[in-house]
């Protein structure tokens, strides 16, 4: 009887859990679907009979949304493909091989890390100016640049770490049969990473697509990532919250989908980089 009655409580306790973790998703949903001006009103609608989609038909035929979004994806690429290039065969060249000044190099990544993830106001200021005096403010090329060079040394911390968790016969194997480096680590190393590999997008997917202080900063109106365009929205007087829910929702949808496409292989590779860590 008593193990029955826990076994209730610790349900009733999750259900209670997910539904406060839900709400909101839920409340930004409902938001989306009042007709303006009316999310605040004396009358709460936990069901709105008042639904509408003017939110999303304005989003998608009248606002700059389509602009919006492909500067995003441009920043995104650009960041992708150069922290992929450079992180990958850093970090297993760090899990690999011997080399003089490898403490050092770990030692600065860390290093280099911490200060490009907290990096202060004077930072901010100096890196402005820097390409300000360079002319390559409002550029969304520079801006994808600047999120991987800060995001380098982070994920190849961690993907070494991954690396130091995986067999090395396999890869020893392929170099002493005549594998170059490369052909080693497209053939045989990546396949046995992908896990790890798809950890490093999902974190680069993240950070690229959510940052906003930078990218307010350096770029243009005409250049507005998403993240920059959906704070746009918000007036000083008064915000169109449903057009702003409606956003919030169409803006996540990238970063969902590359939690879904990289699902299979998070947990062994958020376990294995953590094994060595």
């Amino acid at each position: 009887m008593k193990t029955r009655f826990l076994s209730w409580v610790l349900t009733g306790l999750a259900l209670l859990i997910v539904i406060t973790g839900l709400f909101p998703l839920y409340w930004i949903v409902v938001a989306a679907l009042r007709p303006y001006g009316t999310l605040y009103t004396t009358k709460v609608m936990l069901i709105p009979i008042d639904a509408t989609l003017d939110a999303f038909r304005w989003l998608l035929f009248e606002s700059k949304f389509f602009i919006w979004l492909k500067n995003s994806l441009i920043v995104y690429m650009v960041t992708l493909f150069t922290c992929m290039i450079t992180i990958v065969p850093a970090s297993y060249t760090l899990s690999r091989f011997k080399f003089s000044g490898k403490n050092s190099l770990l030692s600065s990544y860390f290093v280099l890390s911490q200060i490009m993830t907290g990096m202060s106001v004077m930072g901010l200021i100096a890196l402005y100016t820097l390409l300000l005096k360079l002319k390559l403010i409002n550029s969304l090329i520079i801006l994808g640049l600047i999120y991987a060079a800060s995001l380098v040394p982070y994920i190849s911390w961690y993907l070494k770490a991954y690396f130091d968790s995986l067999p090395k016969d396999f890869d020893e194997a392929a170099l002493m049969d005549g594998a170059s480096f490369f052909q080693n680590l497209r053939y045989v190393v990546i396949p046995m990473a992908k896990p790890g590999i798809a950890v490093a997008i999902t974190l680069i997917t993240v950070s690229a697509w959510s940052e906003w202080t930078l990218a307010s900063i350096l770029l243009g109106s005409e250049n507005f990532t998403l993240a920059v365009g959906l704070v746009s929205l918000q007036a000083r007087w008064e915000t169109p919250w449903n057009r702003f829910a409606a956003m919030s929702i169409l803006y996540a949808i990238p970063v969902i989908t590359v939690f879904v496409l990289a699902q299979r292989y998070l947990k062994a590779g958020l376990t294995l980089g953590g094994i060595k860590g």
